[in-house]
């Protein structure tokens, strides 16, 4: 039995064999037909056609694996290499005494300019190699830069501060030279790293976030310009993991309350115009990324405006707080409905969101029995405007609610409810999902047939 399987799978790996072969032969003789017709068009004579030959597929994965090592892997590899000989060679001078603060420093520039030289000098011929050694030229500089402001005292702040400036700007203009994205994916590390590496403790949280506002609206800027999604994805992941980093550790409450609020709005505003608004403008609709970056900017930012709020103990400033961000996601889900007409999935997605933000408000705002009949009567008025409006989404949504609510009843509820409550809490989610089932039945014919 085992062998005649076998046999029978041989038997059909023969027959697709035979097939891709006829499929690659058809293939050629199209080919030829074609550049006889050309020629033909072109009062041209028709000779015998060389023959045409096809990629064999199995040869270009080889190929591509070979070219990512050889071209990519290797030079990025050899970079890293070579800086850690040159600070492994510094630091073996430095322990021995052999070269003073000053002369280490001056090596340190000389070697990112030689790397830097011999980037323009291979530039024309061997670009791709020519990027990773400018690179690695700009991240010694980084490095030096902050190492004489930092360990030895060479460069007062504020120079530090505008030479790593300067070299962010100049490798923003590099990338755009030579249009790669590694080249300013470098320069937006850099940029972000300059507070940290020169701005010491000042703990001036307004010029902290205004510059990171400006050094967003320039990569935004690129990344529109070239469409490098890349830069994107990691400006607003940088610009979260800092804002969060500065609100769990350096602020307080009690100073920095407007910066703490404004900016995570501001942060919502900026990203949120640059994700859909790009696509606008190229008229494209928002792809899988789009849709999870939106949803990691509305669930962070709605964490960095819950944290600004973080010293006060009355519940309802946090209940307002998610009723709030809940309407501005209403008014999203409006907004884009307009903006987007030939694509619907844009306002679902925030109805979808702001839907959420009024579940998550209930239990916050009310206790006891009332959070489970503030949702009853929720899922009521979702399934009542999902079945006016023919949206399924809303009716899905509202069964969605219906579960939570019945979970709740059953895991959390028991314990504290009166045998009343308990009741009346159940008559009632049982009434209405019948009376809900005998809509669905009703009215089959209407709902599924002209669903949005």
């Amino acid at each position: 039995m085992e062998n005649s399987r076998e046999q029978q799978i041989a038997d059909i790996i023969q027959k697709m064999e035979v097939l891709d072969a006829q499929q690659r032969n058809i293939q050629l003789q199209l080919m030829q037909l074609k550049l006889a017709v050309t020629k033909l068009q072109s009062n041209q004579p028709i000779s015998e056609a060389a023959p045409i030959k096809l990629p064999k597929k199995d040869d270009s994965a080889v190929f591509s694996l070979e070219q990512f090592i050889g071209l990519k892997l290797l030079n990025l590899i050899g970079i890293i290499v070579l800086l850690i000989g040159v600070v492994i060679g510094v630091k073996f001078a430095i322990d021995k005494n052999l070269i003073s603060p000053f002369v280490r420093i001056l090596l340190a520039y000389i070697a990112g300019g030689l790397l830097f030289g011999l980037s323009v000098y291979l530039r024309e011929k061997y670009e791709a190699f020519s990027a990773i050694l400018f690179s690695g030229a700009m991240a010694a500089f980084y490095f030096t830069t902050y190492g004489a402001f930092d360990f030895y005292s060479m460069l007062s702040q504020p120079v530090a501060f505008c030479v790593m400036v300067l070299l962010t700007i100049f490798t923003v203009y590099t990338s755009l030279k030579y249009n790669r994205q590694e080249i300013a994916v470098l320069a937006l590390v850099g940029a972000y790293a300059i507070p940290f590496l020169v701005g010491g403790n000042s703990g001036n949280a307004v010029a902290l976030f205004s510059y990171m506002f400006l050094i967003n609206c320039g990569i935004l800027f690129i990344s529109f310009r070239k469409e490098w999604e890349w830069l994107k994805s990691l400006a607003l992941g940088f610009s979260y993991i800092i804002l969060l980093s500065w609100q769990m550790l350096r602020y307080n409450g009690d100073t920095w309350f407007g910066v703490a609020l404004g900016f995570p709005i501001l942060l919502f505003i900026q990203f949120t115009i640059t994700i859909c608004g790009f696509r606008l403008l190229r008229k494209k609709e928002l792809d899988t990324i789009d849709y999870l970056l939106l949803s990691f900017l509305s669930t962070f930012g709605y964490l960095c405006v819950m944290i600004a709020f973080k010293d006060d103990t009355e519940t309802f400033v946090y209940a307002w707080v998610t009723l709030l961000v809940a309407l501005v996601h209403g008014l999203l889900a409006y907004v884009a409905m307009q903006l987007f007409s030939n694509s619907k999935i844009i306002s679902r997605f925030y109805l979808t969101i702001a839907v959420l933000l009024l579940v998550i408000y209930v239990p916050i705002q009310f206790d006891g029995i009332t959070i489970s009949f503030v949702w009853i009567a929720g899922a009521i008025v979702l399934f009542a405007a999902g079945l006016i409006q023919k949206i399924r989404l809303l009716r899905i949504l509202s069964i969605v609610l219906f579960g939570i609510t019945l979970l709740k009843l059953i895991t959390f509820d028991s314990a504290s409810f009166s045998t009343v409550e308990k009741i009346i809490t159940y008559i009632s989610i049982g009434a209405v999902l019948l009376v809900i089932s005998f809509l669905y039945q009703k009215y089959k014919h209407l709902l599924f047939e002209k669903d949005e």
